[in-house]
């Protein structure tokens, strides 16, 4: 008799698939809002309104002035694969909207409560419906302004393990945040309104000068530095948009804007293209500009990522060179003083292919840009910085050893270590030292992090002396980075800094710890935010918030210090090493001594 067949593979219901498509399209509120406002685009709107409650996990509202739907639209558009942008296959090469997956809206409404109004200019009356998980309510008529309006709430609310996932509400916020003020920069020609928690953070009016737009978000004082992008144009290709100087160079690529097609983009092409353009870059900066790119749709695959942040070109090498001679272009005509041309909006569309049927019309004031001819090598202005001035390093304090605690850190130990002589250095890396043991090996920068690592773990013990700044500094901080400055101020101020918010974006810092000498304070926080910011280090909730916090300071402070001051002299760091708890290894791992005993060299000197 044979045994009945098992059936492993099944149909999934199409409120499971909706959620499984909601993991690619909906990572976070940042991903409701772009799939909301791109929407709002696509339907013409020229006023777009976002408010969010508690970072948006509570509640994400876009309201639009837009084309708004039908009856019979309204009815389909929160059914899967349903969309207005796709008609054939041919249309996936030829792409001209914001968004057209078909997934977006019931991928939204299957892990959240969703409503949906809408009226069309021309009719009388509207429509509203309504979604929990999935589910449907009846469709029924409504009385409403012409356009759409969709309130999202309780995101995740049958999902609890995604929602776990995220962070605080001030980092969702600045998330969210930097997602509208992208949309903005990318369509100057629409007023956006941001609104967090019943407060009103911006209002900027629709322009056709894209200075003014980047102004509005930037300052006036830093719009004043932009440099108009010399317009250059290849087959299908034009680049357009604002540098900066390269004396406004950052540590991270925070100020660094790439459009195409009115989509914010991040492109490794690009990135190095930019590079090329100002002739070279230094390790560990990056130029901040706001380029626009306009490329005929169907030279490039803008579906190869769930939320279009990446792309594809069909021809990369005639890309890089327009990105390259651009900037380099702008580059020259600035060193040679030229002046900028009127500012003009550059979302004006190629010879090769219609624009999109959003834009506006060109002002009848704008003259028609002339190719530029690819710079020579000689043409492109060389970077050069100044040095960097390393003043003498200060020793770190070490806890006393007595159990009781102090007000401040005690002088760090310097006993005398018989068993360790000084005999040389090693490529100017690494100390080498002589005990009765044999031979070890000292390595300053690990060292260093080991010491400032424990002295900062003893920080909830033996509070640290703060030293306060002669001026304050002001730091300007990206939306996203100001969010997670809220989020680790009690572990800065755990270490010894004094800061407080200072406007809404703006961090106003006091005081900085003494046991650490920096060079530049505000270089020094935004590092240390910006690997917070990209997850490069997390902070373990479960254990202790400050160890994290602890280790990348210590690690970020020992990069910067000069290690061949240790190595005249290093007797005094090996004794505060040796006073650790772990001395062997750094807070990461590395090793910080490594011994070479007598028996083993004999061993292998006489095999």
């Amino acid at each position: 008799m044979s045994e009945p067949t098992q059936q492993n593979i099944h149909l999934m219901s199409d409120i499971l698939a909706s959620q499984v498509a909601a993991g690619e399209v909906v990572e976070r509120p940042a991903s409701v809002v772009k799939e909301l406002v791109e929407n709002s685009i696509d339907a013409k709107a020229s006023c777009v309104r976002v408010e969010i409650r508690r970072g948006g996990v509570s509640l994400i509202k876009v309201t639009d002035n837009g084309c708004g739907m039908s009856k019979a639209d309204a009815a389909l558009c929160l059914q899967r694969h349903a969309t207005s942008k796709l008609v054939q296959v041919e249309d996936l090469f030829a792409i001209r909207q914001l968004g057209f997956r078909g997934e977006a809206l019931p991928s939204i409404a299957s892990v959240s409560h969703l409503s949906l109004t809408t009226r069309r200019p021309d009719d009388v009356e509207g429509w509203t419906l309504s979604s929990e998980g999935g589910v449907e309510t009846p469709m029924m008529n409504a009385g409403c302004a012409p356009g759409t309006e969709i309130s999202v709430s309780n995101l995740f609310f049958n999902t609890p393990v995604r929602r776990k996932f995220l962070k605080s509400d001030e980092t969702e916020t600045g998330h969210v945040e930097h997602q509208v003020r992208l949309h903005a920069l990318a369509f100057p020609e629409v007023r956006f309104i941001f609104v967090r928690d019943g407060q009103q953070i911006f209002d900027v009016p629709a322009t056709h000068d894209m200075r003014q737009r980047i102004a509005d978000f930037v300052g006036r004082e830093t719009a004043a530095a932009l440099m108009r992008v010399r317009p250059t144009e290849a087959p299908g290709v034009r680049v357009s948009g604002y540098l900066m100087p390269i004396s406004a160079a950052r540590r991270n690529r925070r100020m660094q804007y790439v459009f195409l097609n009115g989509r914010p983009i991040e492109d490794q092409i690009i990135n190095r293209a930019v590079r090329d353009g100002y002739g070279g870059f230094p390790p560990g900066l990056h130029p901040a500009l706001f380029l626009y790119l306009e490329v005929e749709p169907a030279l490039v695959d803008v579906n190869v990522h769930p939320a279009k942040r990446e792309v594809r070109f069909r021809r990369p090498a005639e890309v890089t060179l327009a990105v390259m001679d651009a900037v380099a272009a702008t580059l020259a005509a600035h060193a040679r003083g030229e002046a900028d041309t009127p500012a003009e909006s550059p979302k004006s569309a190629l010879p090769a292919f219609e624009p999109r049927e959003q834009e506006l019309k060109s002002p009848s004031h704008r003259e028609s840009p002339a190719p530029v001819s690819a710079p020579t090598p000689a043409q492109r202005p060389a970077l050069v910085l100044k040095p960097l001035v390393t003043p003498r390093q200060q020793e770190l304090e070490l806890p006393p050893a007595p159990p009781a605690p102090a007000p401040q850190p005690l002088p760090e130990p310097q006993p005398p270590l018989p068993n360790f002589r000084h005999i040389g250095t090693l490529h100017n890396q690494y100390a080498i030292f002589e005990n009765k043991e044999g031979m070890v090996l000292m390595a300053p920068r690990a060292a260093r992090e080991r010491i400032i690592f424990e002295r900062l773990q003893t920080s909830n013990r033996y509070p640290l002396v703060s030293q306060q700044l002669l001026v304050p500094e002001l730091l300007e901080l990206d939306t996203r980075d100001m969010g997670i400055a809220l989020e680790v101020k009690p572990q800065l101020e755990q270490a010894g800094f004094q800061l407080s918010p200072f406007g809404r974006n703006t961090l106003r810092i006091e005081a900085v710890p003494a046991i650490l000498p920096l060079r530049k304070v505000g270089d020094f926080v935004q590092e240390l935010l910006r690997v917070f910011t990209s997850g490069e280090v997390r902070l373990n909730r479960a254990r202790s918030p400050f160890e994290p916090f602890a280790r990348q300071l210590a690690r970020q402070y020992a990069q910067q210090e000069d290690v061949a001051e240790y190595l005249r002299n290093p007797l005094p760091l090996l004794a505060a090493l040796l006073e650790c708890e772990i001395p062997y290894c750094s807070p990461g791992g590395k090793s910080t001594l490594l011994p070479f005993p007598m028996s083993e060299l004999n061993r292998r000197f006489q095999s």
